[in-house]
């Protein structure tokens, strides 16, 4: 790939460091790779749409499948190049460069131009597509230029250390959304068209959503016919399912491993899969004064000292997860360097700063209280996930030890999602699968993602915007990383949000699968990933 950074900018060589656009792999695992068969997946929820302004983790996957982006991560996390078949930043790093590949076209036949970059663009940054989990990563560009069908010029307001990243996002094809009345609500999205390695074929509501392969991939045919995803809430319906024959990849609960991985008839059929997710749970607390608890930094603090993660993950987890250290997505410290770990588990301490806070407990109820208001509040939590449920009842629990009480309220996702939108809630469990640039901690810290962002805590602090806005910018990896630290200390003491556990997957995966490589994202959620595969013998059609 061309190169034209200057030697200056460290970031940036490893951004514009792509090899050869990757393609299925065309060696053996174990035996000639196949090409046929279907392989079924499972998930646990049904997303509301296929779009990928959603944000659900579902519709962002399929869309991946079906859509391609400029820029992918491959296995390592590193950046890839995929419909753009080069790039290269300016020396002074605000313009960026996308070189198209020729001949791409739609599954409909249509050509992929430069002109449905533009038209992706624009419909991101447009308000009504309420394209909340990937309008930052497009807010700070000046202007978007397609000179030919096959190049895109983006200049920045000043140089984007996460700008790759934002161009991981599935291109639309412009011809069949420029003249829908309202983008946001197009029935389109429920059948997408995409130029990607899958084609969308059916989705019945509630069973089963179903891709096919792209014979006509510019990458080359997926060695997989189809892949099945099955809409399972359950997980011991999963695990019956697996059993039965009827998935090909499952993951389990701890449970469900311990009771079942060690037979030798388990082994005969599976092998384990496991990785730690990019992903993680956390509590936004609403501290913007519209509840009487969490604008005091030190009840928050309070909030995340009395509640044990680690025993959670060692307990109801059997081990299987991590504690998540802060909210910056990376550990910022040099090498050598110590990073200060996640808060302890101290309910001692919760009480004492609830006593200095004015929440006193009341001897007659036993609940807290400040000038006669109970400290009682309600945490939203999503109802189809099994994590938000088990984990928000021994919170609940380990609340009600130190005078607190708090009710459980389930809302399914398109409620619950409206709720954070208008920051109607005291406190929300959510969870949210992240990259690996530090830039990603933007969505949820800075003051102006407050009103149609992520920063579902109202979370409002000079000093963090100002070390967000300079990371962002800064494209010197030793400078970003001390301001990513200073953020990282001060939400130490600030605790906006409590950052609970990075679950591990655990999963089974049928013999007859190759080519399969798990990542912190997932098996099928990097670039060649789902492509890639091939089942022993073509597998069942």
């Amino acid at each position: 790939m061309r190169r034209s950074v200057a030697a200056g900018l460290a970031l940036l060589a490893w951004l514009a460091g792509c090899a050869p656009a990757p393609s299925p792999a065309r060696r053996a695992v174990d035996g000639r790779p196949a090409y046929g068969g279907r392989f079924v997946f499972p998930v646990r929820s049904e997303p509301p749409t296929l779009s990928f302004i959603a944000g659900d983790q579902i519709a962002v996957l399929i869309d991946r499948l079906v859509g391609d982006s400029l820029v992918d991560r491959d296995a390592a996390m590193k950046p890839v190049p995929r419909l753009a078949s080069s790039w290269e930043f300016s020396p002074d790093g605000r313009r960026l460069t996308f070189h198209l590949r020729p001949g791409v076209r739609f599954h409909d036949g249509a050509p992929c131009t430069s002109a449905d970059v533009a038209y992706t663009y624009e419909r991101v940054i447009d308000p009504k597509s309420r394209a909340l989990a990937r309008i930052d990563g497009f807010l700070p560009v000046e202007r978007l230029e397609t000179p030919d069908p096959l190049t895109v010029r983006v200049t920045y307001r000043s140089p984007f250390a996460p700008a790759l990243e934002a161009w991981t996002v599935p291109i639309l094809p412009r011809h069949l959304f420029a003249n829908e009345p309202d983008f946001a609500s197009s029935p389109r999205h429920r059948a997408p068209v995409g130029s990607g390695p899958f084609r969308f074929a059916s989705w019945d509501p509630g069973r089963r959503i179903v891709l096919v392969a792209n014979a006509d991939y510019w990458g080359g045919r997926p060695y997989l016919d189809s892949i099945v995803f099955q809409i399972i809430p359950s997980s011991e319906t999963t695990l019956q399912a697996l059993l039965a024959g009827e998935l090909d990849y499952a993951p389990l609960a701890p449970l469900q491993w311990e009771a079942h991985a060690g037979g030798a008839a388990f082994a005969a059929r599976f092998r384990t899969v496991r990785f730690v997710q990019l992903f993680f749970y956390y509590i936004a607390w609403r501290g913007d004064g519209s509840n009487p608890f969490f604008a005091d930094p030190a009840v928050r603090r309070a909030m995340t000292l009395a509640l044990d993660r680690e025993g959670y993950v060692r307990s109801v987890l059997r081990g299987l997860g991590e504690v998540t250290p802060s909210l910056v997505p990376f550990d910022p410290a040099p090498p050598g360097a110590l990073r200060p770990g996640p808060l302890p588990y101290d309910p001692g301490a919760a009480a004492s700063l609830l006593d200095g806070a004015g929440w006193r407990l009341d001897a007659r109820t036993g609940l807290r209280t400040k000038a006669g208001i109970p400290f009682r509040f309600t945490l939203l939590i999503f109802s189809g996930g099994e994590d938000h449920v088990k984990f928000a009842q021994v919170a609940q629990e380990s609340l009600r030890r130190i005078g607190v009480e708090m009710a459980i309220e389930r809302l399914d996702w398109p409620t619950l999602f409206s709720r954070l939108a208008k920051g109607d809630f005291q406190a929300t469990l959510s969870g949210f699968l992240h990259g690996t640039d530090p830039d990603d901690a933007y969505t949820f810290l800075h003051s102006s993602q407050i009103a149609g962002g992520r920063n579902y805590a109202a979370f409002r602090d000079p000093s963090i915007d100002r070390w967000l806005e300079a990371g962002r910018s800064t494209l010197d990896p030793e400078e970003r990383g001390r301001l990513y630290r200073d953020v990282d200390r001060r939400l130490r003491d600030l605790q906006p949000y409590t950052v609970l556990f990075s679950p591990a997957v655990q999963a089974a995966l049928v013999l007859q699968a190759h080519n399969v490589v798990p990542t912190p994202r997932g098996i099928l959620d990097h670039y060649p990933g789902a492509a890639a595969i091939y089942l022993e013998g073509g597998g069942k059609p």
